[in-house]
C-alpha cells in the first residue's frame, strides 16, 4: 500500500526549495501530466496542464496544477463538463498585463460543449486559474487540439496558435491536420485544414524565425513504394512549413525504407519540432521502421531551413523507446545539445531522458521511476537552476491507480533521489524515404462556450533522497527520544542534547539537496555531541541521528 507523507520537518524542507525532485499530484484514481511549461518574469514555478478521472463533473476532467521553483503544489483546479475534457498544452501567456488577465492557455479537447463530436478546446485562465475565455474550434465531429504556443503574426498583433486533427471538414478523407490562429481572447483570426490521402495528424506547432510556423505530426504515407490499396498503410513522419498567413510553403515525408514490407503496417510519428539557433529544424518522435529488430526506437531527425534532409538517428534497445519533446541547450563552447523525453518500455515502463551533441551522438541516458509504470511526456529547459524538468505519469508514487509526475533534474538528467537509474542506448544512423505530398483549405468555425471550474487540492508524494536520507526517514523527533538541539539558528557550535533513552550510533549532517555534509561525528558518555558548524555556508541542514535501537531522527537547524 502506498502511503502519502508530508512531514512537518519536510514540508518545511520543500518549501525551501531542492534543486531537483521528484513529485507526484493525484487522487485515488487516475491522473496524468500531458504538458509543462515553467513560469517565468513576475512569477517563478511550473505549471501542468492534463486530466484526472476523479469524476467533478463528468467522466474526465481537464485539470491544471500550479507548483513553486521547488514543486510544492499553490493550486490546483478542475474543468469540465457532463462528458468529458482534457488539456495536451500549457503555456505561460507572453501577453499578460493589467488590461490582459490571461496569464496561461491550455489547449486539448471538449466533448461536453461545442458542436459535437468533440472540439478543440482553448482555455485562458487568470494566474489563480480562473477562465477568462473557453473557445472551441471545428464541426460536428471529433477535432482536438494537441499543441499550442504563443503567436505574434507579421503585424505585431499578439495570440495563439493551435494544431491538432480534425475529422469533421470533408475536403479530404479521414483525419486532417488543424491549424488555428487566435488572438489573445481565443477569437478565431484564420484557420486550415491539411490532408490528402489517408489520416493526417499534427502532434507540435512552433513560430518559426520569419513568423511562418513548423509542424510535426504523421500521415498515411501512400508515397514511399506502398499502394492506395493496402487496407494497413504505414503511417510516417510528416513535416510541414507554413507562410505567416498559413499557406504552405512546403512539406515532408519521411519513410520507411524501401525494402520493408510495407503490409506489416509500420507506424512513425514525430511529436516534436524545433528550429535550432542555425535556423535549422530538429525532430523527436518513434518509429518502428528503423532502429533495432524494428521495435519503436525514439529518434532525433534534421532538416535545414528548406525542409532538406541533414541525417537522422535512431537511440533505442531491442524493446520500446518513444520519444516525446526536445530540448536544445549549449555546452561551454556554445556547441548546442539536444536533450529528449519520453519513454522505455522492457519489463515495465518507465521515463526517460536522454541528450545528444550537435551532431546527435550520444551523451547520457537515464530512467525515472520505481518498481511502477512511468512516462515522460513533456519537458522543460529549467532556467532557474541549469538544468531540465519533465512532466508524465506514474504508477510507483502517489495516491491511485496513475499520478501526475513532476521531476526536476541537473543538466546532466540527475534528480538524487533513489527513482533514478544510467541506461545504455544504441546509437544508429538512418535513411529514410523522402518525398512529400499535401494539400489545405481554409475553415472559419468556432465558438465561445462556458467552462465549469472547480478548485482542488490533490494529494501529494514524492521521491526520496538517494544521497543520504530517504523521504520515509524524515520526521519530527519522537516524544520520548529526549534530543534537545541548541542554538538554532547557530553561528558556530551546535549542541545536540541526546538524553539517556538510547545510545547514539551515529550523527551525520546534510544539506537541503541530501548531501552529507559532516559525519564521522564523536559522541562523548553523557550523549552530548558538539557540531563546529563553521565550515558550513548560511542556509537549513538536517542532522540525521541514529540510535543502537534503530530509531532514526532527523532534526532541522539553521546556520546563520
Amino acid at each position: 500500500m502506498k502511503t502519502i507523507l508530508c512531514s512537518v520537518v519536510f514540508c518545511f524542507m520543500i518549501s525551501l526549495g531542492f534543486s531537483q525532485f521528484q513529485h507526484t499530484f493525484g487522487t485515488e484514481k487516475s491522473e496524468v501530466g500531458r504538458s509543462l511549461t515553467q513560469l517565468r518574469d513576475v512569477e517563478s514555478g511550473y505549471l501542468i496542464a492534463g486530466y484526472t478521472s476523479k469524476n467533478y463533473f463528468g467522466s474526465l476532467e481537464a485539470t491544471l496544477v500550479k507548483t513553486d521553483l521547488a514543486g510544492n503544489q499553490v493550486w490546483s483546479r478542475v474543468y469540465g463538463g457532463q462528458d468529458y475534457e482534457y488539456f495536451n498544452s500549457v503555456r505561460q501567456s507572453n501577453y499578460y498585463s493589467p488590461n490582459n488577465k490571461v496569464a496561461y492557455v491550455a489547449a486539448g479537447i471538449t466533448r461536453s460543449y461545442g458542436f459535437g463530436g468533440g472540439d478543440a478546446y482553448l482555455l485562458g485562465v487568470d494566474v489563480n486559474g480562473v477562465p477568462v475565455f473557453s473557445t472551441v474550434y471545428g464541426r460536428n465531429q471529433y477535432d482536438i487540439a494537441h499543441c499550442v504556443q504563443n503567436n505574434k503574426d507579421v503585424t505585431g498583433k499578439p495570440g495563439y496558435i493551435l494544431v491538432g486533427e480534425t475529422r469533421s471538414y470533408t475536403a479530404f478523407p479521414g483525419t486532417n491536420i488543424h491549424v488555428v490562429k487566435t488572438d489573445i481572447q481565443g477569437n478565431l483570426v484564420k484557420a486550415t485544414v491539411i490532408g490528402g490521402h489517408g489520416d493526417q495528424r499534427g502532434m507540435w506547432i512552433e513560430q518559426t524565425k520569419d513568423g511562418g510556423y513548423i509542424i510535426a505530426g504523421s500521415t498515411t504515407n501512400y508515397w514511399c513504394g506502398a499502394s492506395t490499396a493496402l487496407a494497413n498503410p504505414p503511417t510516417d513522419l510528416f513535416v510541414i512549413k507554413l507562410k505567416p498567413d498559413l499557406t504552405m510553403e512546403w512539406n515532408r515525408i519521411f519513410g520507411y525504407p524501401k525494402d520493408l514490407d510495407p503490409t506489416m503496417g509500420y507506424r512513425n510519428v514525430a511529436t516534436c519540432v524545433k528550429q535550432n539557433r542555425q535556423g535549422n529544424y530538429v525532430l523527436t518522435g518513434y518509429t518502428n521502421s528503423f532502429g533495432i529488430n524494428n521495435s519503436h526506437d525514439a529518434f532525433l531527425l534534421f532538416l535545414d531551413g528548406g525542409g532538406n534532409f541533414l541525417g537522422m538517428k535512431t537511440y533505442g534497445t531491442e524493446r520500446t523507446e518513444l520519444g516525446a519533446s526536445l530540448e536544445e541547450t549549449f555546452d561551454s563552447n556554445g556547441n548546442s545539445m539536444y536533450t529528449v523525453v519520453g519513454q522505455q518500455a522492457i519489463s515495465t515502463r518507465k521515463a526517460i531522458m536522454f541528450q545528444t551533441d550537435a551532431g546527435g551522438t550520444l551523451l547520457w541516458a537515464r530512467q525515472y521511476g520505481k518498481n511502477g509504470q512511468e512516462g515522460g511526456l513533456e519537458m522543460v529547459t529549467d532556467k532557474y537552476n541549469n538544468g531540465f524538468a519533465f512532466t508524465g505519469y506514474t504508477t510507483s508514487l502517489g495516491a491511485g491507480a496513475t499520478d501526475i509526475y513532476l521531476v526536476e533534474t541537473t543538466d546532466t538528467g540527475k534528480t538524487g533521489t533513489i527513482c533514478e537509474l544510467k541506461i545504455d542506448l544504441k546509437e544508429i544512423k538512418q535513411e529514410p524515404c523522402v518525398t512529400k505530398s499535401a494539400q489545405q483549405i481554409f475553415v472559419d468555425e468556432y465558438r465561445r462556450i462556458d467552462s465549469p471550474v472547480k478548485r482542488i487540492e490533490y494529494p501529494v508524494d514524492f521521491c526520496g533522497k538517494g544521497a543520504g536520507f530517504k523521504a520515509e526517514d524524515i520526521k519530527m523527533p519522537e516524544k520520548d527520544f529526549g534530543v534537545a538541539l541548541f542554538p538554532n539558528p547557530v553561528n558556530n557550535l551546535l549542541t545536540l542534547n541526546i538524553g539517556k533513552t538510547s545510545s547514539v550510533t551515529q550523527v551525520e549532517v546534510f544539506d537541503m539537496q541530501g548531501k552529507m555534509v559532516m559525519h564521522n561525528i564523536d559522541v562523548d558518555q553523557k550523549g552530548t555531541v558538539v557540531l563546529s558548524t563553521e565550515a558550513l555556508s548560511p542556509g537549513v541542514y538536517i542532522a540525521k541521528i541514529k540510535m543502537e535501537n534503530g530509531k532514526i531522527n532527523m532534526i532541522k537547524f539553521l546556520k546563520k
